[in-house]
């Protein structure tokens, strides 16, 4: 296995990333800072593909 291999998060452990994010500004009352935001955009993205990935392997 080559050095740069990493293992591409499941969409369930992406979605729950994606909680914990919204779940952290909702406890302190706040939106999402602007990291956040480009955190959140990483995320989703990673999961679209992810959950993509995912459905043309069950076909």
């Amino acid at each position: 296995m080559p050095d740069h291999y990493r293992e591409t998060p499941s969409p369930e452990a992406l979605n729950q990333a994606i909680r914990t994010l919204w779940v952290r500004a909702g406890e302190q009352r706040r939106p999402l800072t602007a990291d956040e935001q480009r955190i959140y955009q990483v995320l989703v993205a990673a999961w679209a593909e992810a959950t993509q990935a995912e459905q043309e392997l069950a076909a």
